[in-house]
Protein backbone atom coordinates (compact mmCIF):
# COMPACT_ATOMS: atom_id res chain seq x y z
CA UNK A 1 0.00 0.00 0.00
CA UNK A 2 1.90 2.89 -1.19
CA UNK A 3 1.08 6.48 1.17
CA UNK A 4 -0.83 9.30 0.54
CA UNK A 5 1.05 11.56 -2.00
CA UNK A 6 0.08 15.01 -0.60
CA UNK A 7 1.51 13.20 2.52
CA UNK A 8 4.63 12.32 1.26
CA UNK A 9 5.21 16.35 -0.85
CA UNK A 10 4.74 17.54 2.39
CA UNK A 11 7.43 15.38 4.14
CA UNK A 12 9.84 15.77 1.13
CA UNK A 13 9.99 19.49 1.42
CA UNK A 14 10.03 19.50 5.42
CA UNK A 15 12.99 17.34 4.71
CA UNK A 16 14.65 19.04 2.55
CA UNK A 17 14.56 22.61 4.15
CA UNK A 18 14.33 21.44 7.53
CA UNK A 19 12.08 23.50 8.02
CA UNK A 20 7.99 23.50 8.37
CA UNK A 21 7.56 27.07 7.62
CA UNK A 22 9.98 26.69 4.94
CA UNK A 23 7.91 23.86 3.90
CA UNK A 24 4.67 25.36 3.69
CA UNK A 25 6.10 28.20 1.93
CA UNK A 26 7.12 26.41 -1.40
CA UNK A 27 3.90 24.55 -1.26
CA UNK A 28 2.11 27.62 -0.88
CA UNK A 29 -0.09 25.30 2.15
CA UNK A 30 0.01 26.68 5.77
CA UNK A 31 2.41 25.46 8.49
CA UNK A 32 -0.22 23.81 10.17
CA UNK A 33 -1.16 21.75 7.05
CA UNK A 34 2.22 21.04 6.99
CA UNK A 35 2.71 19.68 10.13
CA UNK A 36 -0.87 17.87 9.81
CA UNK A 37 0.33 15.76 6.27
CA UNK A 38 3.75 15.00 8.55
CA UNK A 39 1.78 13.62 11.57
CA UNK A 40 -0.68 11.93 9.12
CA UNK A 41 2.49 10.19 7.10
CA UNK A 42 3.89 9.53 10.41
CA UNK A 43 0.34 7.23 11.43
CA UNK A 44 0.49 5.33 8.15
CA UNK A 45 4.51 4.27 8.73
CA UNK A 46 3.76 3.97 12.57
CA UNK A 47 6.63 5.14 13.73
CA UNK A 48 8.24 9.00 14.05
CA UNK A 49 10.00 9.98 10.81
CA UNK A 50 10.96 13.79 12.27
CA UNK A 51 12.52 14.98 15.26
CA UNK A 52 11.09 18.60 15.75
CA UNK A 53 13.59 20.95 18.00
CA UNK A 54 12.94 23.93 18.79
CA UNK A 55 12.84 25.89 15.32
CA UNK A 56 14.94 22.92 13.63
CA UNK A 57 13.62 19.52 12.31
CA UNK A 58 16.01 16.95 12.25
CA UNK A 59 15.22 13.13 9.91
CA UNK A 60 14.50 9.80 12.62
CA UNK A 61 16.66 7.00 11.29
CA UNK A 62 13.51 5.77 9.72
CA UNK A 63 12.81 8.81 8.39
CA UNK A 64 16.06 9.28 6.45
CA UNK A 65 15.61 5.81 5.14
CA UNK A 66 12.26 6.97 3.76
CA UNK A 67 13.41 10.46 2.83
CA UNK A 68 16.49 9.19 0.14
CA UNK A 69 14.00 7.23 -1.18
CA UNK A 70 11.41 9.80 -1.55
CA UNK A 71 13.84 12.17 -2.73
CA UNK A 72 15.28 10.01 -5.75
CA UNK A 73 11.76 9.54 -6.71
CA UNK A 74 10.93 13.22 -6.67
CA UNK A 75 14.07 13.58 -8.96
CA UNK A 76 13.36 11.09 -11.17
CA UNK A 77 9.20 12.13 -11.00
CA UNK A 78 10.53 15.97 -12.41
CA UNK A 79 13.04 15.18 -14.86
CA UNK A 80 10.68 12.46 -16.73
CA UNK A 81 7.78 15.44 -16.06
CA UNK A 82 10.44 18.42 -17.65
CA UNK A 83 11.27 15.91 -20.40
CA UNK A 84 7.64 15.23 -21.39
CA UNK A 85 6.57 19.14 -21.26
CA UNK A 86 9.64 19.64 -23.57
CA UNK A 87 8.73 17.26 -26.68
CA UNK A 88 7.20 18.41 -29.40
CA UNK A 89 3.83 17.45 -30.46
CA UNK A 90 2.44 14.28 -31.64
CA UNK A 91 3.40 14.02 -35.05
CA UNK A 92 1.58 11.65 -37.37
CA UNK A 93 3.37 10.68 -40.61
CA UNK A 94 1.13 10.12 -43.45
CA UNK A 95 1.83 8.88 -47.29
CA UNK A 96 -0.92 9.58 -49.65
CA UNK A 97 -0.97 8.65 -53.59
CA UNK A 98 -0.78 11.78 -55.85
CA UNK A 99 -4.45 11.18 -56.99
CA UNK A 100 -5.47 12.02 -53.41
CA UNK A 101 -2.78 13.74 -51.83
CA UNK A 102 -2.68 17.16 -54.12
CA UNK A 103 -5.98 18.27 -54.97
CA UNK A 104 -8.36 16.66 -52.04
CA UNK A 105 -6.23 16.01 -48.17
CA UNK A 106 -3.60 18.42 -48.76
CA UNK A 107 -5.85 21.72 -48.70
CA UNK A 108 -7.64 19.70 -45.79
CA UNK A 109 -5.00 19.55 -42.58
CA UNK A 110 -5.96 23.03 -41.58
CA UNK A 111 -9.45 21.93 -40.51
CA UNK A 112 -6.90 18.49 -38.93
CA UNK A 113 -5.17 20.73 -36.74
CA UNK A 114 -7.96 23.31 -35.78
CA UNK A 115 -9.93 19.85 -34.58
CA UNK A 116 -6.91 18.27 -32.95
CA UNK A 117 -4.40 21.25 -32.41
CA UNK A 118 -1.89 18.93 -30.08
CA UNK A 119 -1.28 16.46 -33.06
CA UNK A 120 1.25 17.41 -36.15
CA UNK A 121 0.82 15.76 -39.14
CA UNK A 122 3.86 15.42 -41.82
CA UNK A 123 2.12 14.38 -45.05
CA UNK A 124 4.12 12.99 -48.13
CA UNK A 125 2.71 11.58 -51.40
CA UNK A 126 3.90 9.47 -53.84
CA UNK A 127 2.45 8.12 -57.53
CA UNK A 128 3.51 4.28 -56.68
CA UNK A 129 3.65 2.19 -53.57
CA UNK A 130 7.51 0.92 -54.16
CA UNK A 131 8.43 4.95 -53.97
CA UNK A 132 7.96 4.74 -50.85
CA UNK A 133 9.12 2.85 -47.72
CA UNK A 134 5.71 2.31 -45.70
CA UNK A 135 7.44 1.12 -42.55
CA UNK A 136 8.21 4.78 -42.16
CA UNK A 137 4.38 6.36 -41.67
CA UNK A 138 1.36 5.52 -39.69
CA UNK A 139 -0.97 5.85 -42.42
CA UNK A 140 -1.31 5.12 -45.71
CA UNK A 141 -3.85 6.65 -48.19
CA UNK A 142 -4.65 5.35 -51.94
CA UNK A 143 -5.42 2.28 -54.40
CA UNK A 144 -2.32 0.22 -53.26
CA UNK A 145 -2.39 -3.05 -51.48
CA UNK A 146 -2.41 -3.11 -47.95
CA UNK A 147 1.74 -3.10 -46.72
CA UNK A 148 2.82 -6.19 -44.33
CA UNK A 149 2.07 -5.23 -41.16
CA UNK A 150 -1.11 -2.79 -41.97
CA UNK A 151 -4.77 -2.79 -41.22
CA UNK A 152 -6.92 -2.25 -44.41
CA UNK A 153 -10.45 -0.52 -44.79
CA UNK A 154 -11.68 1.70 -47.88
CA UNK A 155 -12.73 5.28 -47.86
CA UNK A 156 -15.90 4.71 -49.79
CA UNK A 157 -17.04 3.86 -52.92
CA UNK A 158 -15.16 5.72 -55.68
CA UNK A 159 -17.02 6.36 -59.14
CA UNK A 160 -14.82 7.47 -61.83
CA UNK A 161 -16.19 10.01 -64.84
CA UNK A 162 -15.32 11.98 -67.79
CA UNK A 163 -14.30 15.14 -67.13
CA UNK A 164 -13.45 18.45 -69.53
CA UNK A 165 -13.38 21.75 -70.22
CA UNK A 166 -16.49 24.00 -70.45
CA UNK A 167 -15.23 24.82 -74.08
CA UNK A 168 -14.90 21.21 -74.82
CA UNK A 169 -18.27 20.65 -73.15
CA UNK A 170 -20.00 23.24 -75.46
CA UNK A 171 -18.54 21.21 -78.44
CA UNK A 172 -20.88 18.22 -77.66
CA UNK A 173 -24.06 18.11 -79.46
CA UNK A 174 -25.89 15.71 -77.83
CA UNK A 175 -25.81 13.07 -74.72
CA UNK A 176 -24.59 10.06 -76.02
CA UNK A 177 -21.69 8.45 -74.04
CA UNK A 178 -20.05 7.38 -78.01
CA UNK A 179 -19.81 10.78 -78.87
CA UNK A 180 -16.27 11.10 -76.24
CA UNK A 181 -14.79 8.92 -78.59
CA UNK A 182 -14.63 11.60 -81.07
CA UNK A 183 -12.06 13.56 -78.87
CA UNK A 184 -8.69 13.24 -77.93
CA UNK A 185 -8.72 10.76 -74.49
CA UNK A 186 -6.23 11.17 -71.95
CA UNK A 187 -5.40 8.00 -70.27
CA UNK A 188 -3.10 7.06 -67.33
CA UNK A 189 -3.34 3.45 -67.61
CA UNK A 190 -1.99 2.84 -71.41
CA UNK A 191 -5.80 3.21 -72.42
CA UNK A 192 -7.51 0.08 -70.63
CA UNK A 193 -9.11 2.81 -68.53
CA UNK A 194 -10.93 3.55 -71.62
CA UNK A 195 -11.06 0.25 -72.91
CA UNK A 196 -13.14 -0.32 -69.49
CA UNK A 197 -15.42 2.71 -70.15
CA UNK A 198 -16.29 2.27 -73.46
CA UNK A 199 -17.64 -1.69 -72.14
CA UNK A 200 -19.18 -0.31 -69.33
CA UNK A 201 -21.34 2.13 -71.22
CA UNK A 202 -21.90 -0.61 -73.55
CA UNK A 203 -20.02 1.72 -76.63
CA UNK A 204 -18.13 0.12 -79.30
CA UNK A 205 -14.72 1.06 -79.21
CA UNK A 206 -12.95 2.60 -83.00
CA UNK A 207 -10.03 1.10 -83.93
CA UNK A 208 -8.21 3.93 -83.76
CA UNK A 209 -9.09 6.04 -80.23
CA UNK A 210 -7.17 9.35 -79.93
CA UNK A 211 -5.51 8.29 -77.07
CA UNK A 212 -2.91 10.84 -75.12
CA UNK A 213 -0.82 9.25 -72.50
CA UNK A 214 0.34 10.49 -69.08
CA UNK A 215 1.41 8.45 -65.89
CA UNK A 216 -0.95 9.68 -63.59
CA UNK A 217 -4.77 10.63 -63.57
CA UNK A 218 -4.53 13.79 -61.93
CA UNK A 219 -1.90 14.65 -64.78
CA UNK A 220 -4.93 13.68 -66.96
CA UNK A 221 -6.98 15.78 -65.34
CA UNK A 222 -4.91 18.96 -65.62
CA UNK A 223 -3.99 18.26 -69.29
CA UNK A 224 -8.04 18.33 -70.10
CA UNK A 225 -8.57 21.85 -68.28
CA UNK A 226 -7.04 23.84 -71.21
CA UNK A 227 -10.01 22.86 -72.91
CA UNK A 228 -9.40 19.99 -75.82
CA UNK A 229 -10.14 16.15 -75.04
CA UNK A 230 -11.91 14.21 -71.97
CA UNK A 231 -10.12 12.41 -68.90
CA UNK A 232 -11.26 10.10 -66.25
CA UNK A 233 -11.22 11.07 -62.69
CA UNK A 234 -13.23 10.83 -60.02
CA UNK A 235 -13.90 13.45 -56.84
CA UNK A 236 -10.56 13.05 -54.71
CA UNK A 237 -8.94 14.36 -58.32
CA UNK A 238 -11.61 16.64 -59.73
CA UNK A 239 -14.05 17.74 -57.21
CA UNK A 240 -12.45 20.86 -56.49
CA UNK A 241 -12.14 21.87 -60.25
CA UNK A 242 -15.22 20.76 -60.48
CA UNK A 243 -16.80 22.72 -57.70
CA UNK A 244 -15.19 25.88 -58.95
CA UNK A 245 -16.33 25.44 -62.76
CA UNK A 246 -13.13 25.15 -64.41
CA UNK A 247 -13.99 21.19 -65.51
CA UNK A 248 -17.49 19.76 -66.37
CA UNK A 249 -17.98 16.48 -64.76
CA UNK A 250 -19.79 13.92 -66.91
CA UNK A 251 -21.37 11.81 -63.92
CA UNK A 252 -24.07 10.20 -65.85
CA UNK A 253 -21.22 8.51 -67.99
CA UNK A 254 -19.54 7.10 -64.36
CA UNK A 255 -17.87 3.63 -63.20
CA UNK A 256 -16.07 1.58 -60.95
CA UNK A 257 -12.90 1.97 -62.19
CA UNK A 258 -11.46 -2.06 -60.62
CA UNK A 259 -8.00 -0.71 -59.41
CA UNK A 260 -9.43 2.86 -58.87
CA UNK A 261 -11.05 2.20 -55.27
CA UNK A 262 -9.13 4.10 -52.52
CA UNK A 263 -7.78 2.18 -49.12
CA UNK A 264 -6.91 3.85 -45.90
CA UNK A 265 -4.12 0.98 -44.14
CA UNK A 266 -2.45 2.27 -40.58
CA UNK A 267 -0.54 0.25 -38.14
CA UNK A 268 -2.96 -1.66 -35.26
CA UNK A 269 -0.14 -1.67 -33.04
CA UNK A 270 1.10 1.76 -33.59
CA UNK A 271 2.28 3.49 -30.39
CA UNK A 272 0.77 6.60 -31.56
CA UNK A 273 -2.77 4.46 -31.58
CA UNK A 274 -5.01 7.09 -30.38
CA UNK A 275 -3.80 9.89 -32.82
CA UNK A 276 -3.98 7.17 -35.09
CA UNK A 277 -7.21 6.98 -34.08
CA UNK A 278 -8.35 10.56 -34.34
CA UNK A 279 -7.43 10.97 -37.54
CA UNK A 280 -8.98 8.18 -39.19
CA UNK A 281 -12.43 9.36 -37.35
CA UNK A 282 -11.54 12.79 -38.19
CA UNK A 283 -11.01 11.56 -42.05
CA UNK A 284 -14.08 9.89 -42.60
CA UNK A 285 -16.30 12.74 -41.75
CA UNK A 286 -14.36 14.54 -44.06
CA UNK A 287 -14.65 11.81 -47.09
CA UNK A 288 -18.68 11.41 -46.51
CA UNK A 289 -19.32 15.07 -46.89
CA UNK A 290 -17.19 14.85 -50.32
Amino acid sequence: MLPPLKALQAFEATARLKSFSKAAEQLFVTQSAISHQVKQLEDFIGQPLLLRQNKSVELTQSGDMLYSVVRDCFVRLNSVTQHLLNQPPVQLKILAQTSIAVEWLAPRLELFKQRYPDLDTLLDMASMAHHADAEQYDIILGTWPAPAGFVSQQLRTEFWYPVCAPAQFQLLTGAEAAELLDYPLYSSETGEDWQLWCQHQQVRSPAALQLRYVNLALLATKAVSCGSGFALSNDFIAGPSVAAGQLIALRQFSYQLPWGQYQLHYKADSVQATAVKQFIQWLYTQVTSR
